[in-house]
C-alpha cells in the first residue's frame, strides 16, 4: 500500500512475485492499494495491477463505499479512470450514500478532464485494433479523395480563393475519427507493419472493451491463484499500514528531539468539499497524508 501511495513501481513490481500477499487488503478505512495508486494518479501503477495481480477486486468499496473508479474520478484522474474503465470496472455502480456514478461525481467535484475522458470512451468503447479481423483503411478516405477530385477539376470562386487567402494556420487539435487519430489506431494495432511479427496476442478475438473484464497475465498463463483473492468476501480491515509507519516516525522525533508529532491529514478525496457529505449527515472524508 505505501509503495502504490508513493509510486515506487519496482516494489510493486517485485512484491507481484510474492504469492502470499494479498492485493485486496484493506486499511482501516477500507482502501487497497489500487485505490491508492488510482487516487493518486499513478496510472503505470494502476496498469500493472490489473495486469499483474491475479484476483484483484476492481469493485472493492472503502468505509465510504466508493470504489477504486469513484476515487479517481473525484481526483481527477482521467487516465486512471480510462485504465480502470477498458479493465472492466462497472461505470454504473452508485455509492450507497448519494447513490452517484464516478461519472456523476467527476461532474459534481468539477473534473472536467475525466469527465471528457469518460464521454470519449462511451462514444468509442472498444479497441478493435488490437483484434485481427481488424482492416487498417481509413474509411473516410474514398470520400475524401473524390471530394478533393471534383475541387481539383472545378474553377475556385472569387470567394472561396478571397477565404483561402485570409485564413490563418493555427494549431488544431487532432480531429476525432481524423487522419491523425486513424495514424495512431494502426501504428498501435496487431496489423501494424511497425509493430514486430513476433508480437502475437494470446486473446487475438477479445481486444479491450469498456466494461470488460480481462484476465491477468497470470490468468492467461495459468498460474495459481493465491489463496488470500479466492475467498470470496471483503477481508478483514486490519491497521493501516501508513498509520503504523506514521506512529512509527511520530515516536522517533518525539523521542529524538523532544519534539511533538502532529499528524497532517487531508481530505481523502482532494478537492471535494465537505459540505457534500456534511447535509446528509456523514463524517467527513479524511485519508493519512504520509509525511515525507
Amino acid at each position: 500500500m505505501v509503495a502504490c501511495y508513493h509510486g515506487f513501481a519496482s516494489i510493486v513490481t517485485l512484491l507481484s512475485r510474492c504469492p502470499y500477499l494479498d492485493v485486496n487488503h484493506q486499511d482501516k478505512e477500507g482502501n487497497t492499494a489500487l485505490m491508492l495508486a488510482a487516487q493518486a494518479g499513478h496510472t503505470p501503477l494502476v496498469s500493472f495491477l490489473l495486469n499483474y495481480y491475479a484476483g484483484l477486486d476492481l469493485e472493492r468499496r472503502d468505509q465510504r463505499g466508493f470504489t477504486a473508479l469513484m476515487k479517481a474520478a473525484v481526483q481527477d484522474r482521467p487516465e486512471c479512470v480510462a485504465t480502470l474503465l477498458m479493465a472492466g470496472a462497472d461505470l454504473t455502480s452508485v455509492d450507497p450514500v448519494r447513490g452517484k456514478t464516478a461519472l456523476e461525481w467527476a461532474v459534481l467535484t468539477d473534473s472536467f478532464d475525466t469527465v471528457r475522458r469518460i464521454r470519449q470512451l462511451l462514444r468509442r468503447p472498444r479497441a478493435e485494433q488490437l483484434s485481427q479481423h481488424y482492416q487498417p483503411e481509413w474509411p473516410p478516405l474514398a470520400g475524401l479523395v473524390a471530394q478533393a477530385q471534383a475541387q481539383a477539376q472545378a474553377a475556385p470562386s472569387l470567394l472561396e480563393r478571397l477565404q483561402a487567402s485570409l485564413n490563418s494556420s493555427f494549431a488544431q487539435p487532432p480531429q476525432e475519427g481524423g487522419v491523425l487519430d486513424h495514424l495512431v489506431t494502426i501504428t498501435t494495432g496487431l496489423a501494424s507493419p511497425f509493430l514486430t511479427t513476433a508480437c502475437h496476442t494470446l486473446c487475438p478475438d477479445q481486444p479491450p472493451a469498456l466494461g470488460t473484464r480481462s484476465k491477468s497475465v497470470p490468468e492467461l498463463l495459468g498460474t495459481p491463484v493465491p489463496i488470500h483473492t479466492q475467498v470470496c468476501g471483503p477481508p478483514k480491515s486490519g491497521p493501516s499500514s501508513l498509520a503504523v509507519s506514521r506512529a512509527q516516525n511520530g515516536k522517533k522525533e518525539a523521542g529524538g528531539g523532544g519534539q511533538v508529532y502532529t499528524e497532517s491529514r487531508e481530505d481523502g478525496l482532494g478537492q471535494v468539499r465537505n459540505s457534500i457529505f456534511e447535509d446528509i449527515g456523514t463524517e467527513k472524508l479524511r485519508s493519512v497524508q504520509v509525511p515525507h
